[in-house]
């Protein structure tokens, strides 16, 4: 078997963060994307994607529209010659580096695979983005388990996530991907609320899937557009953010709750923060950027005997403190971190199949609205005998 060792691509130290006061994570990784499209640099020369039949509506447009749709023959753009109006130019020929899918998960993850084996097998490093919506990573399961197991590297960016594409109903919101992101070896999933948050993963994730033992990254993403926090990114929070985890709002030491979101719950998280500040001081809110990231780190901790993120995290709290967590999926995602350092959690999140409607509506009928989280905090303290 051929085992080249190409020279890694050089990546930035940061990447540019969308401006906008009021983003979703998936416009926010369009136009990063579309920024390095426009770039005459080795990165952008070397980045390959793929996408089945959802191109537009998972934000790759602009950089379709300057880098071109793969064909290895000159194809000039139907619509435009026969006269459809269309914002996208889908020119195809052999120098395009997006490659056109029809609906076929399973092709994805087969041709992602293939995409993140090129450097070991012919010796050229491709470094390949794949988008896809987030609730059909299930239809590519197979393929994907056995890319990995062959050490493919690649970058999945996985949208809408959960209940946010609300009007089209159960068929197209996910419940269970981010426990993939969690459980599959060789796959290192997030979940970043802020376009800041984004940037700083999507870079990370150019180098480590290049790394000597790095992993294939899964991004889960967002069409809810939210407020965007005014805040610098220093080395400190940008460890965390690439940790896993960090305070959003540090809680006092002794602190009886804390409420821990992932994604793009954030902005109901931090609206019951705010009123349950007032009554209980000292309150935490904790914000989660990768599941998966602080699950590994503490089954480490646990071999190791050193403490990790989430114990370094938590220790600000005293066992028996109340934890309320909450994401937009399966309420295993998080409930898990009460077993970290012995804390009392109500988890909430989503445990069965979608109804249509609009995200308000829905995260109040699934008990993810700040009401729900504020209910949550009151019988999790109760539960842990702080109130």
């Amino acid at each position: 078997m051929r085992n080249h060792h190409p020279a890694p691509i050089a990546v930035p130290a940061e990447l540019p963060v969308p401006r906008g006061a009021r983003l979703s994570t998936q416009e926010a990784f369009g136009r990063i994307l579309g920024g390095l499209a426009g770039e005459q640099s080795d990165l952008a020369s070397r980045i390959v994607t793929t996408s089945p039949d959802v191109t537009v509506s998972t934000n790759l447009g602009a950089w379709v529209n300057r880098r071109g749709i793969f064909d290895r023959a000159e194809r000039a753009d139907t619509f435009r010659e026969e006269k459809v109006v269309s914002a996208q130019r889908w020119v195809m020929g052999p120098h395009g580096q997006h490659l056109e899918l029809g609906i076929a998960e399973s092709n994805l993850f087969l041709l992602l695979s293939a995409l993140g084996l090129a450097g070991p097998l012919f010796g050229a490093r491709l470094l390949p983005i794949g988008t896809v919506y987030d609730p059909f990573i299930k239809r590519g399961l197979d393929a994907l388990n056995y890319g990995l197991y062959q050490d493919s590297r690649f970058i999945l960016v996985a949208t809408p996530s959960g209940l946010t594409l609300a009007p089209e109903g159960g068929a197209h919101q996910s419940v269970i991907e981010p426990l993939i992101g969690i459980g599959q070896p060789g796959l290192i999933g997030f979940e970043p609320a802020f376009a800041d948050e984004l940037a700083v993963l999507l870079r990370w994730s150019l180098a480590e899937i290049q790394r000597e033992g790095g992993r294939s990254v899964y991004l889960r993403l967002s069409t809810r557009p939210i407020d965007q926090p005014l805040r610098h990114l220093d080395a400190a929070l940008s460890e965390g953010i690439i940790a896993g985890a960090y305070w959003q709002r540090e809680p006092a030491f002794g602190a009886d709750l804390a409420i821990v979101y992932c994604g793009a719950v954030a902005p109901d998280a931090l609206a019951a923060h705010e009123a349950i500040a007032e009554d209980i001081a000292g309150a935490g809110l904790l914000a989660i950027t990768s599941p998966g990231a602080l699950y590994r780190d503490w089954q480490e901790s646990l071999r190791t005997g050193q403490p990790g993120t989430a114990e370094r995290l938590l220790a600000r709290l005293p066992p028996g403190a109340a934890l309320v967590t909450v994401t937009d999926a399966h309420p295993a995602t998080l409930s898990w971190l009460g077993a970290v350092a012995r804390h009392t959690v109500v988890p909430l999140g989503v445990d069965r199949f979608g109804q249509s409607g609009d995200i308000p509506d829905l995260y109040r009928e699934y008990g993810l609205d700040p009401d729900a989280i504020i209910d949550a905090a009151a019988r999790a303290c109760l539960r842990a005998g702080t109130s």
